[in-house]
This record gives structure tokens, C-alpha cells and sequence, in this order.
């Protein structure tokens, strides 16, 4: 009985280990972890089935720990030849890293010879990195004679920049130093080299690090050039060459982007700082109009990259580089506003009291309108600055947007002011004719420059140029009033008797002498007064020969017979023909005194 129930429960464990191994046929066919779920399937039975579990399970954990031990060597090996060796394959060398780095993650003495291992590998990481970065492929520079092929397509300087290959490289390199706790020493690696880098590329675009001392006592023929260029490279250095860096930085630690803005604010630091520095000492000099456009430049290039320089920042950093920048903005802009205010005070005071020769154009009016022409390039810069700022002037109120904006405004302003002192200069002329020649010239001149100048004639307004174009008419007839009223009324004919007397030829020879003198004292003076402009010279010789000429012409057709009916001989009084008249206007006005011969 014992050994039929024996008998009958062997066969029952078998008919059991038979359904198990089915069993364990379907979870070995769908189960991720089979082996775990044959061993829990198997440990349900007698315990006499275990044990025969047991030594498969060790057997596999030594396989394993031994498949990770030559791992390791290899691993070891690699690294250790590669780092006594000049050249590698760096792939290799990082693979083996890897392993390293995986096998210090265990337990034992393996995890302890893997970090040593690990520990050995990182200066040879260092080194390549620093290797990397150095290998930029181009450089920027704004000479005058570089070609193109410093430009990209779209005709802005190119990055001093890794190649993609490059990048690739040292963010793979830079990666296992993170993971492997090494982030400090790359990032000192990575901001000398770097740092350099860009100091190099800003001192390529011509500008240098210049002290304030130097900047305050500067020659203004240098001290424009660095103006122009800085310029100039304030845009690129922000557009091109932190934009660049501050990609470089993002791939290179993307695996800890906090320490990657840390490690662009301490290459940009020394850069932009030396920018900054400069830009605020120009505006801590000595206030000169001929800074104004070029401090207008700087102005409006640090507006121009204000939000693209304040976003490649983060944190503490952007804090504090948004707030070096602001203030140097805020300084400039406080400079251009003095500066303008100053060159509007200088105007209103300028108190020579010689009379320009011969009433040519006043040199402050060429200055002034010549300086008006350069600010009306910059008006929307004008209007941030002197967005504040309040200008009044006794002219009429402006018509149009264009006008009533604060650059308009400034420009009236600057205009009335130069205007009332050409009003005050002609008072130094003794001769109504010259004091109307030298306010002609003056307005004739600036109401051409401001035709010249599209954004001056738009911020004045059309109105503006016709009030001031009927003002030099009114000169113009103030001329002809002041110099040939007395001329033409020689030639005038006082009476006309039913037959001529002795006393009426008398007075004719009188007229024809006076006329004689008065035209010749005026060639004289009038020969060297000067009206610098061709076409209002022709103007004005026109103006002068349709009075003077037919009146003329009227005089001789009554005088002569007349004179010629007595004695007088008319020769002796009617001195000129039309003709010779005619001809002596040409010599009018062209600044070289003449006489008549």
C-alpha cells in the first residue's frame, strides 16, 4: 500500500513538474523577466526540485560578473595605453570611459579600480577639450580691405566658430566629464580657452581694450575712428559672436544647463565689460559737437542689440549685465542731451562781431546745416533721447507728425536759433544792399541744404520751406530797393516841356552824370560782393537788368536827341550803350572788385 501510494504520488509530482514545465513554456514565451518567473514556478514545488535551480543561478551571476571583469580590463587597458600615448582614437578612449564609468557604479573592488580608472582618464578629457575649442575656422573683421569671404550669404559677419564636427566632439567629451562628476574642471578648461577666443575675435574687429584715462585725453582723429568702429563691432560681438558662444555653451553642457550659463557670464564677462567700458568713457568726455554723431552711432547700436544681449543671459548674470548696459545706455543718452543743449547755447551765443566779406554765406550756417543734415540720419534715435526733452522756438507751431516729434523739433529749434543770429550779423553791414546780399545768402543756402537733406525737409515740413522761400524774395526786393532806387531815378523823366530849354538839357546832362557815377560806384562795390550760389547769382543779375535796362533804354531815346539838339554833345554824357551795360552786369556779384575803364 506504502508503495502504491509512493508509486501514486511520484506520479503525481511528475504529473505536477510536467504541468509546471508547460507552464513555465508559456511565461518563457511572453514574460519579460522569464527567468524570474521560471524560478518562482519551480520553488512552488517539493523542495527536492529547488536545489536543481540553485547552482544555474550562481552559474549565471559568475558568468556575468566575469563577462564585466574583461569588460573593465579592456576598458583598463585602453585607457591606461591611451593615456601614455600621444595619439588615440577617441572614440575608442570614450567608449572605454563609458565602461568605466558603468563598471565604478558597482560594488566591490572592481567599482574601486574602475573609479581610479575613471579619475586617470579625466586629464586626457581635459586636454581634448581644451583642443577642441581651440580649433575655431574663421575669424571676423571689419578692415576695409577684407573680401568676402568673411561674410555669410546674407552679408553679415560669420561666427568664430567651431566646425559642426568639432562641436559634436567636444560636447561628447564634455558629457562623460559631467556624468563623471568632473563639471568644475571642464568648466575651468572651457572658459580660459574660450574667453581668449572671444578677446581675440573683438581685438580682430579693431577694437582694443582702452583704459578711461586714455579715452579722456584722446586726439579726436582717434578718437572718431574707435567711435566708427566700435560701432560697428558692438553689433557684431553681440549678434554674431555671443550669439555663437551662447550656442556653443548650450550644446557643450547641455547635460547641466545651469552650470553652462555660468560658464558663458565668465567668458562674456571680460568682453563686454571692455565694450561697456569705452562707450561710458566717451560719454564721461569732454561734451563736443563733432562727438554728437558718432555718440548718436553708439546710441543707437546699443538700442539696436539691447533685447538680443539682456536674453543670452540668465539668472544673477542677466541682472547684472542688464544693468551695466542700461546704465551706460542712460549715460549716453544723458551725454547727446547736454551735448545738443550745448551746441543750441553756443549758437545763440556766438558773438563775433566781424561781417563775413562781401556777404557770403556765414561759416556757422555751413557748420549748423551741415551738423542738422548728420542728426536728421539719426532721427529716430534723436527721438529716444530726447524723448523727454522739450524744444520752443519763436517760429510757428509744426504742421505735420514729422514736425512734432522731438527730432523735428530740435530741428526747428536749431534753425530759429541760427536764423536770429544771421538777423543779428547783418547788422554789422553798413550798406542796406550788402546787409540784404548776406541775409540772401544765408537762407538761400539753408533752404537748399534742407532740399538737399530729405529727412531735414521732412522734419521741418513743406510748409516750413515755402514761408522761407518768400523770405528770400522779400531780401531780394530789400536788395534792389536799397541799391537801385537812387540809380533808377536819374534815368527818370521829372518833365516834359512843349520844347526844350537850356535849364531841361542842363538836368539832363545832370541825370546822365549822376546816373554815370552812381552805376559806376556800384560796379565798383557790387563786383566784389559775393552771392555764392550760380543760379541765384543769374537770379539776381536778371532782376537787376529788367529794371535797370529798359529804363536805361528809355532815358537814352529822350536824352539823346535832346542833348544833341544844343551843344552838347551827347557822347560826352550818354557814356554806355545797352550793350556795354549789359555786359558789366556779368562782373556783378562775383566776389573780385572792378572798375570801369
Amino acid at each position: 500500500m506504502y508503495s502504491a501510494r509512493a508509486s501514486s504520488s511520484a506520479d503525481g509530482e511528475q504529473g505536477s513538474i510536467m504541468e509546471a514545465a508547460k507552464h513555465m513554456g508559456k511565461s518563457l514565451a511572453v514574460s519579460k523577466n522569464a527567468a524570474d518567473d521560471m524560478m518562482r514556478v519551480l520553488s512552488s514545488y517539493d523542495a527536492r526540485i529547488v536545489p536543481l535551480s540553485a547552482p544555474v543561478r550562481v552559474e549565471a551571476e559568475l558568468d556575468a560578473e566575469e563577462e564585466e571583469e574583461e569588460a573593465f580590463a579592456a576598458a583598463e587597458d585602453v585607457i591606461r595605453r591611451c593615456n601614455s600615448s600621444s595619439t588615440s582614437e577617441m572614440v575608442e578612449y570614450l567608449y572605454a570611459v563609458d565602461d568605466a564609468m558603468a563598471a565604478a557604479a558597482l560594488q566591490g573592488d572592481l567599482a574601486s579600480r574602475a573609479a581610479a580608472a575613471v579619475q586617470a582618464a579625466m586629464p586626457r578629457l581635459e586636454e581634448e577639450v581644451r583642443v577642441l575649442l581651440c580649433s575655431s575656422v574663421r575669424r571676423l573683421s571689419l578692415s576695409d580691405d577684407d573680401d568676402h569671404d568673411n561674410a555669410s550669404p546674407d552679408g553679415s559677419p560669420r561666427h568664430d566658430a567651431l566646425s559642426p564636427h568639432a562641436t559634436a566632439s567636444v560636447s561628447g567629451v564634455a558629457d562623460r566629464m559631467l556624468r563623471a562628476g568632473y563639471g568644475p574642471e571642464l568648466a575651468q578648461v572651457y572658459v580660459a580657452v574660450r574667453r581668449d577666443a572671444l578677446v581675440e575675435s573683438v581685438a580682430h574687429l579693431g577694437v582694443e581694450a582702452v583704459a578711461i584715462e586714455e579715452v579722456l585725453r584722446m586726439e579726436w582723429g582717434i578718437l572718431d575712428q574707435k567711435m566708427r568702429r566700435w560701432s560697428h563691432a558692438i553689433r557684431a560681438v553681440v549678434k554674431t559672436l555671443l550669439a555663437g558662444e551662447r550656442q556653443l555653451c548650450d550644446e557643450v553642457f547641455a547635460a547641466d544647463e545651469e552650470l553652462g550659463h555660468e560658464c558663458f557670464a565668465d567668458v562674456a564677462r571680460g568682453c563686454v565689460l571692455q565694450l561697456l567700458g569705452f562707450a561710458d568713457a566717451v560719454a564721461m568726455s569732454a561734451r563736443t559737437t563733432e562727438k554728437l554723431y558718432r555718440m548718436l552711432g553708439m546710441y543707437e547700436a546699443l538700442t539696436d542689440v539691447e533685447a538680443e544681449f539682456k536674453a543670452l543671459f540668465t539668472g544673477d548674470a542677466r541682472d547684472f549685465f542688464s544693468g551695466e548696459f542700461s546704465g551706460v545706455v542712460a549715460q549716453l543718452g544723458n551725454t547727446v542731451r547736454h551735448t545738443i543743449e550745448e551746441f543750441a547755447s553756443a549758437i545763440h551765443g556766438e558773438s563775433s562781431r566781424r561781417p563775413v566779406h562781401g556777404g557770403e554765406i556765414h561759416p556757422m550756417t555751413r557748420y549748423v546745416l551741415n551738423y542738422c543734415g548728420l542728426l536728421a540720419e539719426c532721427r529716430s534715435t534723436l527721438d529716444m533721447v530726447l524723448a523727454d526733452n522739450t524744444f520752443t522756438s519763436d517760429d510757428e507751431a509744426p504742421t505735420d507728425c514729422a514736425s512734432s516729434m522731438p527730432s523735428g523739433c530740435c530741428m526747428r529749434d536749431l534753425l530759429t536759433r541760427l536764423l536770429h543770429k544771421i538777423d543779428e550779423k547783418s547788422c554789422l553791414y553798413d550798406d542796406a544792399g550788402l546787409k540784404n546780399i548776406f541775409l540772401m545768402n544765408n537762407l538761400y543756402y539753408i533752404v537748399q541744404k534742407v532740399m538737399e537733406y530729405p529727412a531735414v525737409r521732412e522734419l521741418l515740413g513743406d510748409d516750413w520751406v515755402r514761408r522761407h522761400r518768400g523770405q528770400i524774395r522779400q531780401y531780394e526786393t530789400g536788395y534792389l530797393r536799397a541799391s537801385w532806387m537812387s540809380v533808377l531815378a536819374c534815368l527818370r523823366d521829372d518833365s516834359s516841356p512843349a520844347s526844350p530849354s537850356a535849364a531841361h538839357r542842363s538836368a539832363l546832362k545832370d541825370k546822365a552824370r549822376s546816373f554815370n557815377a552812381a552805376f559806376e560806384e556800384l560796379y565798383r562795390s557790387q563786383t566784389a560782393w559775393k552771392v555764392t550760389d550760380p543760379q541765384l547769382r543769374e537770379e539776381l543779375r536778371i532782376a537787376v537788368s529788367e529794371r535797370l535796362i529798359p529804363a536805361y533804354r528809355s532815358f537814352v531815346g529822350r536824352s539823346k536827341s535832346l542833348l544833341e539838339s544844343g551843344r552838347g554833345h551827347s557822347a560826352k554824357h550818354i557814356k554806355y550803350s545797352l550793350e556795354n551795360l549789359e555786359d558789366f552786369m556779368l562782373d556783378f556779384f562775383e566776389g573780385s572788385q572792378k572798375f570801369v575803364r
